[in-house]
Formats: C-alpha cells, sequence, structure tokens
C-alpha cells in the first residue's frame, strides 16, 4: 500500500514538473521590464525577445529594434550576440537537458502501469526502475537549480540588460523554478520505493523458499475464496430453480369444475 501511495506522488510530481517546465521552456516571460516606465527592453524568454527601441551601444548606425523576434531570427543578427552570452546560451542547453529528463521520467514511471513492459524490461527488478527514475528527477532538479542561480545572478548585469534596476523576474522563470521543487520531491519518492523494493528483493534472494511458502499460502487463500464463491453462486441458483418450479407447480394446479363440486356434495 505505502508503495502505491510513493508510486502515484511520484508519478503526480513527474506530470507537474514536466507540464510546468514546457510551458516555461516555450514562455517569453523570463525577465521583464515594468509596465509603468519606459525601457528599450520588453521580455525575454529562452526563445524569444522582445524589444521597444533598443539601440546596441557603440552602434554607429544607430539602428533602432522595436518588436518581438524568435531569439535565433535573422532580423536580431546584429544584437544577438549582446543578449545571447555563453551563460545565457548554458541555460538553454540545460533547459532542453531538464526537458528531456523530465520526458524520460515520466516514461520509467508509465513502463511499471504496463504489467507486459515492467515484464519483459526489468522482471523482478523493480527497484531498478525507480531507481532510474529517482535519478532522471534528482538530476534535472540540479538543473533546475543551477538555471534558477545562474538566471537570477546574471540579469543584474547591466552589461547584459539595460537598466536592470527597472525588470524583475516574471512567471516563466517562477514555473521553471517551481518544477525543479516537484522533480526533487518526485526522485525522493521514487528513490525510496527503490529502497523498498530493493530490501524485497534482497529478502527474495536470501530466503527463496519463505518467499515461495508466503506466496503458496495466498494463492492458496485466492483459490479457497474463489472456490467458496463459485459454491455461493451454485447455491443460488439452485435456489432460483426451486422457486421457478414451484411457480411452475402452482400455475398449473387446476381447480375442480361446477360438475365436480356438485358430485362432491352429492356423496356428502
Amino acid at each position: 500500500m505505502a508503495t502505491q501511495t510513493f508510486y502515484r506522488l511520484a508519478f503526480f510530481c513527474a506530470i507537474v514538473a514536466f507540464v510546468l517546465m514546457f510551458v516555461a521552456f516555450a514562455s517569453p516571460y523570463w525577465y521583464k521590464s515594468w509596465t509603468r516606465v519606459h525601457s528599450p527592453f520588453s521580455n525575454i524568454g529562452l526563445w524569444h525577445i522582445c524589444l521597444a527601441g533598443y539601440v546596441m551601444p557603440a552602434d554607429p548606425n544607430m539602428k533602432t529594434y522595436v518588436g518581438c523576434w524568435w531569439i535565433h531570427s535573422s532580423e536580431f543578427d546584429g544584437v544577438k550576440s549582446y543578449f545571447m552570452p555563453s551563460w545565457f546560451m548554458g541555460i538553454q542547453a540545460l533547459s532542453i537537458f531538464t526537458l528531456i529528463l523530465d520526458g524520460l521520467s515520466i516514461l520509467f514511471l508509465v513502463v511499471y502501469i504496463s504489467d507486459r513492459l515492467y515484464e519483459k524490461l526489468f522482471e523482478k527488478k523493480r527497484s531498478l526502475m525507480y531507481f532510474v527514475a529517482s535519478f532522471t528527477q534528482l538530476l534535472a532538479a540540479l538543473f533546475v537549480f543551477l538555471i534558477a542561480l545562474v538566471f537570477a545572478e546574471m540579469c543584474n548585469d547591466p552589461k547584459w540588460m539595460p537598466r536592470p534596476w527597472m525588470n524583475y523576474l516574471s512567471w516563466g522563470y517562477g514555473f521553471c523554478v517551481l518544477s525543479g521543487f516537484f522533480n526533487a520531491f518526485g526522485g525522493m519518492f521514487s528513490f525510496v520505493n527503490a529502497l523498498i523494493f530493493k530490501d524485497k528483493e534482497k529478502n527474495y534472494a536470501d530466503n527463496p523458499d519463505r518467499v515461495n511458502a508466503r506466496e503458496n499460502k495466498l494463492r492458496a487463500k485466492e483459490m479457497e475464496a474463489a472456490r467458496e464463491r463459485e459454491i455461493a453462486q451454485e447455491m443460488a441458483m439452485a435456489r432460483d430453480q426451486e422457486m421457478q418450479r414451484r411457480s411452475g407447480d402452482s400455475s398449473s394446479y387446476r381447480y375442480p369444475s361446477q360438475e365436480q363440486t356438485k358430485v362432491g356434495e352429492s356423496f356428502v
């Protein structure tokens, strides 16, 4: 019962972490400018940026950038190196790895639901599946921790973003941080389940006769319960047949005719 509870909690955390990370991955609102002040920067995500009159420093042409672009757009080539330093590209790479790890953790936990796939891939090594799922979830949580730490620190660098005091971390960044918490808790639940099944597998290896005797006893109880159900069904069917027979006998009974009644009275 406890293992099922831990499994459901781990699976729930894995699903929520994946959804949160997917939304954060696609969101253009990781870092945003306050709307009540004018700033040449509007908002930025991992793959999308919006500018409102930004001019590249020391640009002799004084080209103004207004609008929103995909961060790898050709229109954005002139300022790409400015808005995409090495640490930002590192965050993009870690986000991709985190999303992949979230998907893998769900895959390993889904395999447990299908008995055929589980028996084919893991047989009696159920703890292996939980250890792998725990590793992927905890590694994803570590990546999210690094992403959150580096981005929160570097976004205040005035060399990267103009007037950082006019900007703030937005909900896309928050979703990424939340996914890390769900990954961490899901990884802990999976790890506890792995330890439980590891202990069961060890007991099975040390005392196979005892485990087999316990399994035979449980199987005997199940067979006895099934036999009792069959007997109860047979008794119910016999009772129904008896009631049908009695109802049939009562319907076939003929009441005496008027002449037979008179003859009976004459004898009296």
